[in-house]
């Protein structure tokens, strides 16, 4: 019997807190695809980005918390959220590269019984599940593909960036696309950032990302688009609603996580996917798809 990949299941706080839709689709097509996913226990946020900002050392020692316990599970940590992503690969990196700094967090975990080694490593659920499953074995699952729809991906700051440390080939999310049978649709911005992060604090300034992101993929022929981080399919959902009156411009742009994609390209239903959920309607996807 093949044994299927097993792994530690990082939420973070987005996810569970807002977005039941991205979760529940990760879930089931985890499921479909053999991947075991187990969630974590007592673990805490991951603190990016305001921790980090006032608190650096409480912010590595949280997310080095968090791969410890992994490490005594013994499986590699996934996680859906760019922002966790991000935060557990910097950390990772530095604590891998800093001995000084690996034994001063460590000094601090050791009061818990715990201790980083790097013995297992965070990753994007994503890219597990690229390279540990393959594209040949998603293309056996496809049955209902999307033949015909382009599809624009916001690959999110955190998830690329610096590249050194994420180690994220882009090229990842678009075989992940291409084999639902869609087309990837290329846009002039598709580096740039969505906005999410400062919409605390300069709103205009977010709403006004969001439009040129969402301004450059529907003028390149994007039906819809995809995104593997909550905060950034937050952004680019939500906006939509306020564009008309700052700008006087509607997008209609469905904004799918990308397992929402897959789900559907896989043949499970709209409502196990939750669908229903995303604020712009995605049933022009549907539509589509019977039609």
């Amino acid at each position: 019997m093949i044994r299927m990949p097993m792994y530690s299941l990082y939420m973070g706080c987005s996810v569970p807190a807002n977005y039941p839709n991205y979760e529940a689709s990760m879930l089931r097509v985890a499921n479909e695809l053999g991947m075991e996913l187990n969630y974590m226990e007592d673990v805490a946020c991951c603190g990016s980005p305001n921790l980090r900002a006032i608190d650096y050392l409480g912010w590595a020692t949280v997310n080095a918390r968090t791969l410890a316990i992994a490490e005594k599970d013994g499986h590699d940590i996934v996680t859906p959220c760019n922002g966790c992503f991000g935060s557990l690969k910097d950390v990772y990196h530095l604590l891998k590269h800093d001995e000084d700094y690996r034994k001063k967090v460590n000094s601090k975990l050791k009061e818990e019984g715990l201790e980083f080694t790097g013995s297992i490593r965070p990753r994007h659920f994503v890219e597990a599940l690229f390279t540990d499953i393959g594209i040949e074995e998603i293309k056996k699952k496809i049955t209902r593909p999307l033949d015909g729809v382009g599809i624009a991906i916001h690959y999110g700051c955190h998830l690329l960036r610096p590249p050194d440390v994420t180690e994220f080939n882009r090229e990842i999310l678009d075989e992940l696309v291409s084999v639902t049978g869609a087309t990837v649709v290329e846009y002039p911005i598709w580096k740039q950032c969505c906005g999410a992060t400062v919409l605390p604090v300069d709103e205009p300034l977010a709403i006004r990302l969001a439009r040129d992101k969402l301004k450059s993929m529907t003028e390149a022929g994007a039906s819809f688009a995809t995104v593997v981080c909550p905060a950034c399919g937050n952004q680019l959902d939500l906006q939509q609603l306020g564009l008309k009156e700052s700008y006087g411009e509607e997008y209609n742009l469905p904004i799918l996580h990308y397992p929402q994609i897959l789900g559907l390209a896989m043949g499970l239903d709209a409502e196990v996917l939750g669908l229903e959920l995303n604020r712009v309607p995605a049933e022009p996807i549907l539509k589509h798809l019977s039609g």
